[in-house]
């Protein structure tokens, strides 16, 4: 679905427990656009330019075998069991831009839709900082103009240290699949200072640190905004 002039009309999907979903949806309102948030029992087709599966802790990043007090925690897990993911997979088929943030990021390389995996930080502490991040490879939603500049991105996670086999990374750095790097000190200890990669289409993006509290915002939807408008 193209986008009509540089209105772009965004799906955030909403998970229990989610605690990001309002600064995604303030982040794209802010800048004129109409944003509005899906519930995860949505099971009909998502008719948006853009899907975005926003951070926080979708179901308290909890996992329980029973309804007991015994859990495990284990970050996108019981998304992935959620009626909203059927739709969300459709629209990958279909090619519809999708961006996943923090705890996004989680479910979408959880679901297979994006390569790796997001492990606990090495340090075995949350980490919440302003971090330096490098725009790389095909750089953020193929945004060529940024493609080298450094911004200051917030970062808010436990479980963030993205992890590939060094013949995977590789793989990922020659396919220009990886679009930032933590060029500062690394937050989570992730491969190869990986901070957001997409998949090879080019149609899905997975980003560990937060743009839509960035500082630097309008560098990320200045580089949505052109990518949907060109698709």
């Amino acid at each position: 679905m193209k986008a009509t002039g540089k209105k772009l009309k965004v799906g955030i999907i909403r998970f229990p427990a989610s605690n990001c979903d309002f600064d995604t949806l303030n982040f794209f309102q802010r800048f004129g656009h109409h944003a509005e948030f899906v519930w995860y029992k949505e099971t009909k087709p998502l008719r948006y330019n853009l899907i975005v599966l926003p951070g926080g802790f979708a179901f308290g990043d909890r996992l329980y075998a029973k309804a007991t007090r015994t859990y495990q925690i284990d970050p996108g897990a019981l998304a992935l069991r959620s009626p909203i993911l059927r739709p969300i997979r459709r629209a990958a088929k279909e090619g519809v831009p999708i961006l996943g943030i923090c705890n996004g990021f989680q479910i979408l390389v959880k679901a297979g839709l994006l390569p790796g995996k997001l492990l606990q930080n090495k340090a075995k502490k949350f980490f919440c900082d302003n971090v330096k991040c490098k725009l790389v490879g095909n750089s953020f939603f193929e945004d060529k103009t940024i493609l080298g500049k450094t911004l200051t991105v917030p970062v808010a996670h436990g479980y963030g240290r993205y992890s590939v086999s060094k013949r995977e990374e590789k793989t990922l750095v020659q396919n220009k699949q990886v679009f930032l790097k933590y060029a500062g000190p690394n937050p989570n200890g992730s491969t190869g200072n990986i901070a957001g990669v997409h998949n090879k289409e080019k149609t899905i993006f997975g980003i560990m640190p937060h743009p839509e509290r960035s500082p630097d915002a309008r560098y990320f939807m200045r580089a949505i905004e052109k990518y949907v408008e060109a698709n």
